[in-house]
């Protein structure tokens, strides 16, 4: 195929996953979802898995993780979805917490109600948090594949301590901090920068295999237990409680120095994050994919291996505009396959002999034909040639044919 493609088409097609890279490649959004629902797909359960791909259309979990985004992408609003804002009137991480969560548009809530969604299309009844659509999204509609996509997104969001932190610091990004030469965010340092350092410094890492629920098996074991004791809008709850407390103590803090970086008694930053600080926050960042990973698994072996599970339809009513890109891509190559056939059939249909091709392999054939049968039968040996050249040369002409007799025998 590629032999036969215009370089155009190639570079075009390059370019087209180069923007997209640029825009979802170097994000948290989707390298570490990616690696939340590979760690989600070592946990899941065989019906689970057999029931996700035939929703998906043959993908798993870790295909569809980082969907939710190119959501937001093409829907901005979708974004509040994401994100569990926390109000610091009651004071900066203290144990009175409230969350800004209009019409239901949380982080919480949007995992109750594509939980409870996805849950009474299976036949289960249950009460769950309503979200109008039209306040975020104007038109937009999920299938129950959807749902699921969004809550495998959201589950993976909720262990991203920037998505569940405070609306004074705007969630991180208006703490400054000096990471590896660089000042940005904190959001950006927990959002995407760890996750850069470690798949570009360490790729044998980040491709061979960590991504394993066997890595944090007793959270997971633990995590399963409290699901089926406290039920899924509790362990909801808790994995919240646990996800700010994180926050608070992990993210909104040096790790070496141990003073705040965000609240009252912050220090004025930048703050330099040095290579200390960014291995004691690589560890946490990983164990928090793993965590995200062994969660959602969860969810997903709960709601897929329900018999109700054959109920839930297949197929995305969402189109986003990287669902949009695709379908110009595959309509292009399409065009150019078209193109190629009838090519190819314009040739197969030419004149079948062409004289001159014909006169000059015969005169080939000539020449080889005869070399080709003298070798089959005489072999390679120069003295057998040359003793059929002498045999040849001592021949005289023939002289007529003798008179013959009236009788056979004497």
């Amino acid at each position: 195929w590629v032999s036969d493609a215009p370089m155009w088409h190639l570079w075009h097609m390059w370019a087209w996953v180069l923007a997209f890279c640029l825009a979802w490649c170097t994000a948290f959004d989707l390298e570490a979802h990616d690696a939340i629902g590979q760690t989600a797909a070592s946990a899941m359960d065989q019906e689970a898995i057999r029931q996700i791909k035939r929703m998906m259309g043959g993908q798993d979990a870790s295909d569809v993780a980082g969907w939710g985004h190119q959501v937001d992408d093409t829907y901005p609003d979708m974004a509040r979805l994401h994100f569990q804002v926390h109000d610091d009137a009651p004071g900066f991480c203290g144990e009175t917490r409230t969350a800004k969560c209009e019409d239901n548009i949380c982080l919480l809530q949007s995992i109750k109600h594509f939980y409870g969604k996805v849950l009474s299309d299976e036949g289960r009844r249950m009460d769950f948090p309503e979200i109008d659509y039209s306040k975020v999204a104007k038109g937009i509609k999920f299938s129950d594949a959807d749902f699921l996509k969004m809550l495998i997104n959201l589950v993976g969001d909720l262990h991203q301590p920037l998505h569940v932190g405070y609306a004074n610091d705007n969630s991180g990004r208006k703490i400054l901090v000096k990471f590896r030469g660089e000042t940005m965010s904190l959001y950006d340092v927990w959002d995407h920068a760890i996750s850069e350092v470690v798949r570009t410094q360490e790729s044998n890492f980040w491709l061979g295999g960590w991504t394993h629920v066997r890595a944090v098996s007793s959270e997971w074991e633990k995590d399963k237990a409290k699901w089926k004791e406290d039920g899924p809008f509790k362990s909801f709850d808790r994995w919240l409680s646990e996800a700010v407390d994180f926050t608070c103590s992990k993210a909104y803090v040096h790790p070496i120095t141990g003073k705040k970086l965000a609240g009252p008694s912050a220090e004025n930053g930048p703050v330099e994050i040095g290579e200390d600080a960014y291995q004691e926050w690589r560890q946490l960042w990983l164990r928090q994919i793993l965590i995200a990973g062994e969660r959602t698994a969860i969810v997903l072996n709960d709601i897929l291996d329900n018999k109700g599970a054959t109920r839930l339809a297949t197929g995305s009513k969402v189109q986003t505009k990287a669902d949009e890109e695709r379908k110009k891509e595959e309509a292009e190559w399409e065009k150019e396959r078209v193109q190629r056939q009838k090519e190819r059939r314009s040739r197969t249909s030419s004149s079948f002999i062409n004289p001159s091709a014909f006169i000059t392999n015969l005169i080939i054939a000539v020449f080889t034909v005869p070399i080709f049968l003298l070798v089959a039968n005489h072999g390679l040996n120069p003295q057998t040639y040359a003793g059929l050249i002498r045999s040849l040369l001592e021949e005289g002409p023939p002289g007529p044919a003798p008179k013959s007799g009236g009788k056979r025998f004497e």
